[in-house]
């Protein structure tokens, strides 16, 4: 019944429960789950005998010699296999002896190399520097022959004679730039490319000479090489600022001979009452006077007219000239007188006709200007018809008032000449037109330009 039932359980076949192999039915590591690790029973040790006390001492002593020993025989086996053989270390000899021999052939190599490369590298630089000096000194040899240049503002003018000084260069010069004139004032400079110079002494240094040191310079070749486009040895004159209306410490100005005299000056100036202006100098000797040709002390004034007002409109004139040349005709000629206005309040100008009693050669009113302060009489304007512009002598006697005058002849051709002028105080001087009137000159379009050619001047001599 048991048997049966065990059948049922595990099978057919019997399986021995005191056996750890249960058939093969479970891993090793099923049993350790399900019975845990099985502990080992330790092994019996059998009983030592008994030692007397002398031998108990020599075992101990045979115990500590052991290790020692065994240390011995691991060291000998260890020294043995690391010790290179005899054939080895011989190897390795050879091979020492033979690695410094072939390093020293690769550094021979290589410094042969490197010599190599050195003496090309200085024969492309000995080649290049020769070329370049050759080039230098062919441009030197071009500057050499030209002309020095002039240079002050915008003017630019070369100097053909580089025998004279800087001293005569603004002697020369101060004709066109008066500004010139006074040497004391006057410093030169010469800049040729790059390179910059003072002339310290202008009164005994030429032009030449000067040039000629900067080319010879040891900067000189540098400044060819740096040069950016045409070189050129450019001359400029600086004028020391000086101030307005101050003479100099040693000139004075005074209204008489005597009063100059007494001075401590050792230049002084005296207006005359004939306009001209006079130099004067003392000295042990006596007092010196002569007329001055420049009074460098003074600002140079020139005679004319500095506007305070818009110029006239071309349209104002052209109203003036038409009502004169209404004056003209086959039964009569005569003269006539126009005004010529500004009003302040309306900032424009105006013409006015007075009343006059005209003929062929004269024109008189009686009626004054308009003496109102809203308005500025600018100019007095009257024709001689068919006769020439002029100012006669009757126009001399009537316009001694400060003003301004134009007279307006020659009326039988298309365009009648026009004459302007100043007076002040009866001391007259003639002015151009287009100072005073706008649109003298008249506009055109630019295209009209298009269709007309210049022929060359050969052609133009030819056709003469």
């Amino acid at each position: 019944m048991l048997e049966d039932k065990m059948n049922i359980m595990f099978g057919d076949d019997a399986m021995d429960l005191g056996s750890n192999d249960f058939g093969g039915m479970f891993e090793d590591t099923d049993l350790d789950k399900l019975f845990g690790e099985s502990t080992p029973e330790p092994e019996q040790t059998p009983k030592e005998e008994e030692k007397t006390p002398v031998e108990a001492a020599e075992t101990s002593v045979a115990q500590q010699a052991e290790p020692v020993a065994t240390q011995s025989a691991e060291a000998q086996v260890i020294a043995e296999q690391t010790a290179p053989s005899t054939e080895k270390v011989e190897e390795k000899n050879e091979e020492a002896v033979e690695q410094p021999a072939a390093t020293e052939n690769a550094a021979a190599v290589t410094n042969a190399d490197a010599d190599k490369l050195e003496s090309d590298e200085d024969i492309y630089a000995s080649e290049l520097a020769a070329a370049e000096k050759k080039e230098t000194e062919s441009a030197k040899s071009g500057l050499i022959k030209k002309l020095p240049i002039f240079v002050y503002g915008k003017a630019k003018d070369e100097i053909v004679d580089t025998s004279i000084t800087f001293e005569a260069l603004r002697l020369e010069k101060a004709e066109d730039f008066p500004e010139l004139d006074d040497g004391e004032n006057v410093s030169w400079k010469v800049t040729y490319g790059s390179i910059s110079k003072n002339v310290t002494t202008p009164k005994d240094t030429t032009i030449a000479s000067f040039k000629k040191k900067i080319e010879e310079s040891k900067e000189f070749p540098e400044a060819i090489k740096k040069a950016k486009g045409d070189l050129k040895c450019e001359i400029t004159p600086s004028v020391k600022a000086k101030k307005k209306g101050v003479m100099s410490a040693y000139k004075g100005l005074y209204e008489t001979v005597d009063a100059a005299r007494m001075s401590d000056k050792v230049i002084s100036y005296v207006p005359s009452e004939n306009g001209r202006l006079y130099e004067i100098r003392s000295n042990g000797v006596g007092t010196f006077i002569v007329q001055t040709r420049k009074a460098t002390a003074f600002q140079k004034v020139r005679a004319g007219f500095i506007p305070a007002l818009p110029k006239i409109p071309f349209s104002v004139l052209s109203e003036i000239l038409a009502f004169f040349k209404s004056y003209i005709t086959k039964d009569r000629i005569t003269e006539a007188l126009a005004y010529i206005f500004w009003s302040k309040t309306e900032e424009r100008y105006f013409v006015h006709i007075p009343k006059q009693e005209v003929s062929k050669a004269s024109v008189d009113t009686t009626e004054m200007p308009l003496e109102d302060e809203r308005f500025i009489l600018v100019m007095e304007i009257h024709s001689h018809n068919t006769m020439p512009a002029y100012f006669s002598g009757d126009d001399d006697k009537d316009e001694k008032a400060t003003g301004l005058y134009a007279v307006v002849g020659s009326f039988d051709k298309v365009f009648p000449d026009i004459l302007v002028r100043i007076s002040v105080g009866g001391k007259f001087v003639e002015i151009p037109l287009e100072d005073i009137f706008d649109g003298i000159d008249g506009t055109f379009p630019e295209k009209w330009k298009d269709a007309v050619t210049i022929k060359e001047i050969k052609e133009q001599e030819e056709m003469k």
